[in-house]
């Protein structure tokens, strides 16, 4: 089962930068999913069909050509990687059976499934691998999200068959964590190279489905069963050909007609479920809610190119105004928590610790601070003009001016807007969101190299040679231990800096009919697809 990296939105920047998701809709279910009901158990039966819904159309079905979430979704049904995340988080064999690191971390061998055909029959082998591999890295296709996730790969070398060897220009962590995406989900060579001015319409995989029709613009995407499908992980317990023999991934926008299409079983599948419909769903006996803690994290940056922000004290006392419940409650509608750190606890190696040393919320003790700089504004909020954004913006407008400092939100309409506007540097302060899964993320948001417009690092911060070592060490570090103690040293540093800064986490929750069973999930949260079948009763 793929991860899916649900993502609806990806801001990327260049060179080696990977995801940054932006939107609430858009957040990844991650970490030991934590069931709200409970589904009964049953003998699986054949059969059937399901419809998932994304509250926006994908863009493209080829995943090398994409960053939208929906396409994601939708590629993690006919797509398999090389490598799948366990329900304890562990790496496991997808398409690779298993792998090894050699050469100082440069040198990664892996050792591929035999037997193992593509939706349309052709056999799959160590060609198509490295055929997938370097045509996401050629700098023509431009690929949006894949060619990050393999950043740093030199080259693919066939070893025979069913064994390739990846060449990293150096060791890198985080890209075996890559290797189980469907952004990384190997495509078949034939196809691609007969078809290769149409590929986003009906890319094939050696997955579970394959692509049926894609409707009106990607607004449909029916999908049926792979027939060749037969492997899983081993985390996996149905390996053969899925159960439910037909599959839909619907666009449905609005999250009132999304969650009534679920009640009258219209659809059956709502991830995740917006804040303000999880009423209508509680004490449903068709319904089955599923909870997960969250991957993804609102924050704010300040600007330390702009006074009074590149005192360390003012920046202290704007997080002093930082009522962490208020957003919880008002932007979130409750579906969040709060997060005292640059991590969210749906990450490994998250840090507890860390909170510790961000300030409390204290808004008096903030307006000393702010009337002895003379920091009174008026300086500029840059935000998404949508919510939750809007209302995060406004909240902290209105403590700000409790405490003498007046902001004026400066709302972008899209991405487009907002990115370069941010790396430009044309803001005091600007909040956002990403969702990510693994500490690595802080790297792309915080390490030096990743500023002056070279990818995610807008604060412009000129003391992080401390922070720096820590973000490099923890992506070329391969002991667990040693990168757990890298990376609570390195969210320590950060809530001292206190150049960026965490405020809330969305809680996400899927919600499916109970009619579907099986239902068992990765350590992301993601249900092992081939395991799901219908049961009315």
């Amino acid at each position: 089962m793929n991860r899916f990296r649900y993502r609806s939105l990806r801001a990327v920047g260049t060179g080696a930068t990977a995801a940054l998701l932006i939107g609430t809709a858009s957040f990844a279910t991650t970490a030991q999913a934590r069931h709200v009901g409970r589904m009964a158990a049953a003998t699986p039966v054949s059969g059937g069909s399901y419809t998932w819904t994304v509250s926006n159309p994908p863009d493209c079905l080829d995943p090398q050509k994409t960053a939208s979430g929906s396409s994601n979704l939708v590629d993690s049904f006919i797509l398999d990687p090389l490598l799948s995340y366990n329900p304890k988080g562990r790496l496991v064999g997808d398409l690779a059976t298993r792998y090894h690191v050699s050469s100082g971390g440069k040198k990664i061998t892996f050792f591929l499934r035999q037997g193992v055909k593509f939706s349309n029959g052709d056999p799959f082998t160590a060609y198509d691998v490295k055929f997938t591999f370097l045509r996401a890295l050629k700098p023509s296709l431009k690929s949006p999200a894949t060619a990050s996730d393999l950043a740093g790969l030199k080259t693919v070398k066939v070893m025979n068959k069913y064994k390739v060897q990846l060449e990293l220009s150096a060791p890198n962590r985080p890209l075996l964590g890559n290797l189980a995406s469907a952004y990384t989900g190997i495509l078949d060579k034939k196809s691609i190279q007969a078809n290769s001015a149409n590929t986003c319409n009906r890319p094939v995989g050696t997955g579970l489905y394959k692509v049926s029709s894609t409707g009106t613009a990607f607004d449909d995407v029916v999908l049926t069963a792979n027939k060749y499908h037969t492997f899983g992980p081993s985390w996996v317990n149905h390996k053969g050909v899925p159960y439910i023999t037909r599959a839909e991934v619907k666009t449905i926008a609005s999250p009132a007609t999304s969650t009534s299409e679920l009640l009258s079983n219209g659809v059956q599948v709502v991830s995740p479920v917006d804040g303000t419909q999880i009423g209508r769903l509680k004490g449903n006996k068709t319904i089955v809610l599923h909870k997960v803690p969250p991957d993804g994290l609102y924050f704010l940056e300040f600007n330390t190119a702009h006074a009074p922000f590149n005192i360390p004290a003012v920046r202290k006392a704007f997080a002093e105004l930082i009522n962490r419940k208020n957003i919880v409650k008002a932007a979130l509608s409750g579906q969040g928590q709060a997060i005292n750190g640059p991590l969210p606890p749906g990450i490994p190696d998250y840090s507890a610790a860390a909170g510790k040393l961000m300030p409390k919320f204290n808004i008096s003790a903030a307006a000393k601070v702010i009337q002895q700089y003379h920091a009174t504004g008026p300086y500029d909020l840059m935000v998404l003009g949508q919510p939750p954004y809007s209302t995060i913006a406004e909240i902290l407008q209105a403590a700000a001016a409790q405490a003498g400092m007046q902001l004026k939100i400066d709302s972008k309409a899209s991405l487009a807007d907002f990115i370069p506007s941010a790396a430009q540097g044309n803001f005091d302060i600007l909040s956002l969101a990403y969702s990510y899964t693994d500490p690595d993320i802080l790297y792309l948001l915080l390490d030096s190299s990743q500023g002056g417009g070279n990818g995610l690092n807008w604060t412009n911060e000129k003391n992080s040679a401390k922070l720096d070592k820590l973000l490099e060490e923890g992506r070329t570090t391969s002991n667990p231990k040693k990168v757990a103690s890298i990376y609570a040293q390195a969210q320590a540093q950060i809530n001292k800096q206190l150049d960026f800064v965490g405020l809330t986490a969305p809680v996400l929750i899927t919600a499916a009919r109970s009619s579907i069973h099986g239902w068992h999930p990765d350590y992301f949260g993601n249900p092992a697809l081939q395991d799901l079948y219908i049961k009315s009763k």
